[in-house]
């Protein structure tokens, strides 16, 4: 993409009337969209349009959104893919995610949440491309952040600790453990500092308040003295990070196996999609502290 132009998305579906809808709200925010009815227009418009990111739904007609994937993937191995899902595609939806799917929305979702998705993983994808800097000789290296306030910004700090990743696994692949991080250090914040429950999200998110709702919630966590702590340690044969939060923690052990069945039983997608992307997802025992482990692949 040229400095200064729009990123490109690609919105793929067979309601014209979404797609539409997703275009126009895309382009309000400064994305250039380019839309396709189907997965095999979808393939061609990927090889003429080269966006940096695909929406896709995964049922429609000549190709669903799996084969699309696993077309685009072959195209291009470092291709962004969200997906868009009804009840009923659990099993297909698991298939793309680990197959390479960057996340998934399930149907009906807020517009405004797939946005700010999107234009997450464009700022990961520009960032990895304007970022050369790691060497095939790292032996191992650790690093150690503190956020010590609710708004500390934290998207740096998951492009440090992710820099010599290539070092131990394709590029390709970086992009979802990002997502993954991202989304554990939300929860810490979130969910652990600042004990906003599953349902406040979900009702502040529908309601357009989600901003507000954690700026007051922020501050009594910032009096409180309140931090998130990261640790990462990277080797030739594992990438690790430990993230822990000062809040109460909670029971993971009643989190559901990653199985399709299990798919919307899922509060949220964080911890659902980290348990995709990682190797190993392991709790301390009072649930305010996760490390994340990612092996070399053999």
């Amino acid at each position: 993409m040229s400095v200064g132009a729009k990123p490109r998305v690609l919105v793929v579906d067979d309601q014209e009337a979404l797609r539409s809808l997703l275009a126009r709200l895309l382009e309000q925010e400064g994305f250039d969209p380019v839309q396709a009815e189907d997965g095999a227009q979808a393939v061609e418009m990927y090889k003429s349009q080269a966006p940096l990111v695909v929406v896709s739904d995964i049922m429609m007609p000549r190709m669903d959104g799996l084969t699309l994937l696993n077309e685009i993937k072959r195209i291009d191995r470092n291709a962004t893919v969200i997906l868009m899902t009804g009840q009923g595609n659990e099993d297909v939806l698991i298939k793309a995610l680990r197959g390479g799917a960057t996340n998934f929305f399930k149907k009906p979702f807020n517009v405004k949440e797939l946005i700010d998705e999107i234009r997450k993983v464009v700022e990961f994808r520009l960032e990895a491309a304007r970022s050369s800097l790691f060497s095939p000789l790292l032996v191992e290296e650790t690093k150690t952040f503190v956020m010590p306030r609710a708004d500390s910004p934290f998207f740096p700090i998951i492009n440090q600790i992710t820099l010599q990743l290539p070092c131990l696994m394709p590029q390709e692949d970086i992009l979802n453990l990002k997502i993954g991080i991202e989304e554990i250090i939300t929860n810490a914040i979130e969910h652990g500092n600042l004990g906003i429950s599953f349902e406040e999200k979900r009702e502040a998110i529908q309601e357009g308040r989600l901003a507000r709702l954690i700026a007051d919630k922020g501050r009594e966590s910032d009096a409180a003295g309140r931090a998130v702590r990261i640790t990462s340690r990277l080797s030739p044969e594992l990438f690790e990070i430990r993230i822990r939060d000062d809040g109460r923690g909670f029971d993971w052990r009643t989190l559901p196996a990653v199985e399709p069945e299990n798919l919307l039983a899922f509060n949220g997608r964080g911890i659902f999609l980290t348990k995709i992307y990682f190797d190993e997802v392991a709790y301390n025992d009072s649930g305010n502290e996760v490390t994340l482990r990612k092996h070399r692949a053999r």
